[in-house]
């Protein structure tokens, strides 16, 4: 334990708190968490898998500091979403399960794929994002698609949360509910996946604690940013982000 702690209190402990903050900020934001914790966690060299495990105990964190918050203020009911968070846990496992199994390269070009498919979602879609819509315009939620994204995000994660966000944008859910329901799916899958990591001997806690830390305080600050966030920038920011993402990936690709 004293090992621990002097690690976490070290230079490098507050590098992994400063990750884990803009990543959770971004996170919170814009649903492009694993765009600064990934590829910043692989930098200064944290395995893939192991980078992979702290992003999901680090994020699902974060993510349930949130999902707290939004039950305290009457946001959210659980029993509601029950099923999604079901399904949404079972995804996470079973992208774990597939991550432990397949060689970086493989994840890599998985994980462009998805970025590409969703890309070019969110460029034909700029109408849908309408503020302010009632409730009883939004459409119903086709379970398979959090199912999906979910898998993904357990086994590799970039740009998942931005998919799901995107998602709850054409079902023409406010930003602000999109937001919210994205991090209760992150929050599931997450559990589920890091569940998975920690049975099988993948969690470095060293590497976690702080980042884990950093990550639920970027968590409140991006929930008190998003009231401020208008829609025009999403609009231009989703697409960047994407591709700045599917860049990313490509570049590991090509190294």
């Amino acid at each position: 334990m004293e090992i621990l702690l002097h690690e976490w209190l070290s230079v490098n402990g507050f590098i992994l708190f400063t990750i884990g903050l803009l990543a959770a900020v971004i996170g919170v934001l814009f649903g492009a968490a694993g765009f600064v914790l990934l590829p910043a966690m692989l930098l200064i060299g944290i395995p893939i898998h192991a980078t992979i495990a702290v992003n999901k105990f680090a994020t699902g964190i974060s993510a349930l500091s949130n999902v707290v918050s939004f039950l305290i203020k009457g946001h959210l009911s659980l029993k509601n979403f029950t099923p999604l968070i079901m399904i949404s846990s079972l995804g996470g496992v079973l992208g774990a399960f597939l991550a432990t199994r397949l060689s970086e390269q493989v994840m890599n070009v998985v994980a462009c794929i998805f970025l590409i498919f969703a890309f070019f979602i969110v460029l034909s879609s700029n109408k849908f994002m309408v503020k302010d819509i009632k409730e009883s315009e939004e459409l119903p939620i086709n379970k398979f698609i959090p199912f999906a994204v979910s898998i993904y995000d357990g086994g590799f994660g970039p740009g998942s949360a931005l998919m799901n966000v995107t998602y709850h944008l054409k079902k023409q859910y406010t930003y602000v509910k999109a937001v919210e329901l994205t991090r209760i799916i992150t929050f599931s899958s997450c559990t589920g996946a890091f569940l998975f990591y920690y049975f099988t001997g993948i969690v470095n806690w060293g590497i976690a604690i702080p980042v884990s830390i950093g990550s639920i305080v970027g968590s409140f600050l991006g929930l008190k940013i998003i009231p401020y966030i208008k829609t025009k920038w999403i609009q231009i920011l989703l697409p960047i982000i994407f591709f700045l993402l599917i860049v990313q990936i490509v570049s590991d690709l090509l190294i």
